[in-house]
């Protein structure tokens, strides 16, 4: 049931978490089922129709423009995203991981959002139209049998996110403890997850970091200014 790689934030949650989404939904129907403010804006959808074609690599785009880079003594790097550039590469570490890509097509929307040290990011997605016959069984019995308990679940669709405070670890976005799992505006304990669909709380921090692209440098550190993502690293030439 362990996935081959780190993934993302949201995207994440469909291999796994989406009985914790359709457990939630069947107890909270009105906040469950809100939907982001966001849905359907044009950077959304430009960051999942990268993930589709599976092309670009905003970190070396960036590199070869310079902006947002600074580079210091030793090799040090700093490259600064905004918050459509962090959708951007959170889109194309899905694209980089196909246990989680295959589940893009059916999702509307993907965004990430900086708020303070914490990043939000998830999407929108219809339940009824995930490929459960590639969930791992224990999530796909759970789906269906959700499904088929509140048939309104597969009519409309949910936001499925994670909010937390993220670090870089080894060349990954790591998210801590304090992580949240939102579906529509229900917040959900990494412990609250873990009942609902009876995976370990390991799997499941395992499940919501993201192997970020590879560019040509070693990245250590993460911080957020004024609104935006700062990466910071080496160049490894």
């Amino acid at each position: 049931m362990r996935t081959k790689q780190a993934v993302v934030l949201a995207l994440s949650l469909l291999i796994g978490l989406s009985a914790g989404a359709a457990a939630a939904t069947a107890f909270y129907w009105n906040r469950a089922t809100a939907l982001p403010t966001w849905y359907s804006t044009s950077g959304a959808d430009t960051a999942v129709a990268d993930v589709n074609t599976g092309s670009g690599n905003l970190l070396e785009s960036k590199l070869a423009s310079g902006q947002g880079v600074r580079y210091g003594d030793n090799n040090r790097i700093e490259i600064s995203l905004t918050e459509a550039e962090l959708t951007q590469l959170l889109a194309e570490g899905i694209a980089q991981t196909p246990e989680v890509a295959q589940f893009l097509p059916e999702a509307d929307s993907l965004t990430a959002t900086i708020r303070g040290d914490r990043v939000a990011g998830g999407i929108v997605v219809n339940p009824a139209d995930l490929p459960t016959q590639q969930l791992p069984p224990q999530a796909q019995q759970a789906l269906e049998t959700a499904l088929s308990s509140v048939p309104m679940l597969g009519d409309r669709p949910l936001y499925i996110g994670i909010e937390g405070s993220p670090r870089v670890d080894n060349g990954r976005l790591v998210l801590g403890d304090d992580t949240r799992i939102q579906v529509g505006r229900v917040n959900l304990s990494l412990d609250d997850v873990a009942r609902l669909t009876g995976l370990d709380p390991a799997q499941i921090t395992e499940r919501i970091n993201l192997a970020l692209p590879q560019a040509g440098l070693t990245l250590d550190g993460l911080e957020f200014v004024n609104g935006e993502a700062v990466l910071r690293g080496a160049t490894q030439n």
